[in-house]
C-alpha cells in the first residue's frame, strides 16, 4: 500500500512536469541513428557473439538482428524450441544453421571450463537477461541472476584470453543511476521510491549491483564495456532512428520509452561499428525512442 500511495503521489505531483520540458530545453542529444546510417556504418567483417537472455523481448531482436547481418551468433538458453518460436515470431531466418548455435542448459548450470568455451572465440559477450514478472522470478532464486552472470561471464572472457580481444554488453535500466555519480540528482521523492524498490524487489537490486560490478572493472580493465540503459520498454519493429544519452533525462515516470528492437540495433552497432563502441565504451548511455522526443517538443 506504501508503495502505491507513493507512486499515485509521485504520478499526480510529477506528471505534466515529465513531459521534457525541462528534457527539451535544456538537453542535447549525444547521437541519433537512423537505419540508413546503421547499415552503412558497419563494417565488412564476420564477428562471433554470444547472446544470453536470448529469448527475451530485446534478446531476441540482438540475435535477429545480427543473423540478418549475416554474423555468427550463439545462444545459452533453457530451451531450443522456445529460442526458434521466439525468432519466427519477429520475423528472424531460423534457417541459419551454420551460423547459429544453440546451447540448451540454464546459463549459470554451466562449469567454468563451459563458459571459457563458449566466449574464447567471441567478439562480443551480450547479456540481456531479466527476471521474470511472477513471484518466482521476483523473489525466487537466482536472486542474483543478472549479478551472477556478469561476473561469471566476464572471468571466462579472461581466463580464456580472449578479454582483450572482445566486448561485454550489458542491458541495463534507467531505473539505476550510474555508480560514476554524474547522474542528476533524483528528486526526493523519486529516492524514496527508488530505495523501497531496492530492498522490496531483488529485481532493482540486481539490476544495481550488476552495475555497479561492471563500474568496479574501471577504464583500465581487460574487459572492455558497455551499460545500455533503456527508459520504459516497448514492443515494436524498428521504425528507423533512436537517441543517446550520457545521463537519463526527465524524472523517473514519463521519461519516454524505447522500443526494444531500438535497444538491440543499438547493441548490434556497438558489436560492429568501432567508432560507435569507442564512443561509448566504459559508459552507461541512455537511449530514447526519437520519436517521443519530437512529440514532447511538439507539446511544448
Amino acid at each position: 500500500m506504501l508503495i502505491k500511495f507513493l507512486t499515485e503521489a509521485m504520478l499526480r505531483k510529477y506528471f505534466h512536469l515529465v513531459c521534457f520540458v525541462l528534457f527539451a530545453l535544456n538537453t542535447t542529444p549525444f547521437s541519433m541513428t537512423t537505419a540508413s546510417e546503421h547499415q552503412n556504418n558497419f563494417k565488412d567483417r564476420i564477428t562471433t557473439t554470444l547472446v544470453v537472455g536470448a529469448t527475451g523481448a530485446t534478446g531476441k531482436w540482438v540475435v535477429k538482428l545480427l543473423l540478418d547481418q549475416g554474423q555468427n551468433v550463439k545462444v545459452v538458453v533453457r530451451s531450443e524450441e522456445r529460442m526458434i518460436s521466439a525468432l519466427k515470431d519477429i520475423g528472424g531466418d531460423t534457417d541459419t544453421s551454420a551460423r547459429f548455435s544453440i546451447t540448451e542448459a540454464p546459463l549459470l548450470d554451466l562449469s567454468n571450463e563451459q563458459l571459457e568455451e563458449l566466449v574464447k572465440d567471441c567478439d562480443a559477450v551480450v547479456s540481456c537477461l531479466g527476471h521474470t514478472i511472477d513471484v518466482k522470478g521476483m523473489w525466487g532464486h537466482p536472486r542474483k541472476l543478472v549479478t551472477d552472470a556478469a561476473r561469471r561471464l566476464t572471468a571466462a572472457m579472461k581466463a580464456s584470453g580472449n578479454a582483450g580481444n572482445s566486448k561485454f554488453i550489458l542491458m541495463g535500466t534507467v531505473a539505476v543511476a550510474n555508480p560514476n555519480g554524474k547522474d542528476d540528482q533524483r528528486t526526493f521523492w523519486e529516492r524514496v521510491l527508488l530505495q523501497l524498490l531496492h530492498y522490496l524487489l531483488p529485481p532493482h537490486a540486481d539490476n544495481e549491483s550488476a552495475a555497479a560490478y561492471m563500474h568496479s572493472l574501471g577504464t583500465n580493465s581487460d574487459i572492455s564495456w558497455t551499460v545500455v540503459r533503456p527508459t520504459d520498454l516497448i514492443d515494436g519493429k524498428p521504425t528507423g532512428s533512436y537517441q543517446l544519452f550520457d545521463k537519463p533525462q526527465g524524472g523517473l515516470f514519463g521519461a519516454g520509452d524505447v522500443t526494444r528492437s531500438h535497444v538491440a540495433e543499438f547493441m548490434t552497432e556497438l558489436i560492429l561499428d568501432e567508432n560507435k563502441w569507442n564512443q561509448w565504451k566504459f559508459k552507461m548511455p541512455v537511449i530514447h525512442d526519437k520519436v517521443v522526443v519530437d512529440k514532447a517538443k511538439s507539446e511544448l
